[in-house]
């Protein structure tokens, strides 16, 4: 196609409150254009990009054996009262009612229709395990979007739900997950970290996060130097080092020159700064101390 027939030409100038640059390169570029704030309209060359991270994505789960499906967007609410996520979802569900009465969830993540879908099958032991996935747009009502594409209340997603017979079946297709996603972001040209993570509202054992390092983002996480332990800085572990080993000693005065500052004390003492503690005291109004 000729630029000169291209629908969304690029420009210079960018509005005051766009800040980051992934969104302004984005807007400038003509591949966004926001419709009201947290949703977007993805232009020609916007689609382009998103078909072929999306082709690359169908590609590496076909491969891995998962199989494509797409559940409806509006999601019976009787189905989320079912799981009480109602009231305990980790974002806030967008509920809407048809001409009948009926009342539906805007999809923020699907683990209700997907359950829903199997159970209509007489899916016995010698059916599992499988895995379903979809891309279908998503809903959350977030307080606050931000940053273009980084946070935003409409998007695609897509997700992925295995049934299996017992748990040790379930580790082997988490760990087949694992190495696909990791396969996804290689071929994206992308560098990720998986990363021990929160599993909030989901619930269950296994969660981590693919993680790729920016200046802004969503999540932090913690690394070890060599890279052998990641974690989100919620959930992150670490080994308290003993440091106080030393035989307790008996009391006695001394005479002390004491300083204002914690260095103060190192040279007093002559010991490291962290074995340092420093009290301040304060006086109100009323001349009471605390």
């Amino acid at each position: 196609m000729k630029y000169s027939s291209l629908f969304g030409k690029t420009v210079k100038e960018v509005a005051s409150d766009i800040k980051l640059v992934s969104h302004r390169l984005l807007y400038q570029a003509g591949y966004i254009r926001e419709s009201v704030a947290g949703r977007y309209y993805f232009l020609p060359l916007g689609i382009r990009v998103q078909d072929k991270i999306v082709k690359i994505i169908e590609e590496e789960m076909d491969k891995a054996g998962a199989q494509k499906m797409i559940t409806p967007v509006l999601h019976p609410l009787e189905l989320w009262q079912e799981t009480n996520r109602t009231n305990t979802v980790g974002f806030e569900l967008m509920t809407i009612e048809d001409q009948r009465g009926g009342q539906f969830a805007l999809g923020g993540t699907a683990e209700e229709m997907m359950v829903d879908v199997v159970r209509k099958f007489n899916v016995s032991y010698k059916d599992l395990p499988f895995n379903i996935y979809q891309f279908s747009q998503k809903f959350r009502d977030e307080k606050r979007a931000r940053g273009g594409l980084l946070r935003v209340r409409e998007f695609l997603m897509k997700d992925a739900y295995s049934f299996h017979k017992d748990e040790h079946d379930f580790a082997l297709e988490y760990e087949k997950m694992g190495k696909t996603y990791q396969q996804i972001f290689n071929r994206l040209g992308l560098e990720a970290a998986i990363v021990e993570a929160d599993n909030g509202y989901i619930g269950g054992e296994y969660c981590h996060e693919f993680v790729v390092r920016a200046d802004v983002g969503e999540s932090r996480f913690l690394i070890t130097d060599d890279g052998t332990y990641a974690a989100h800085e919620d959930v992150a572990v670490f080994k308290k080092e003993m440091m106080n080993d030393e035989a307790l000693k008996p009391m006695e005065p001394i005479q002390a020159e004491r300083g204002n500052t914690m260095e103060d004390g190192t040279k007093l003492h002559g010991l490291p700064l962290w074995q340092q503690i420093k009290d301040v005291m304060y006086i109100d109004e009323k001349g009471a101390t605390f």
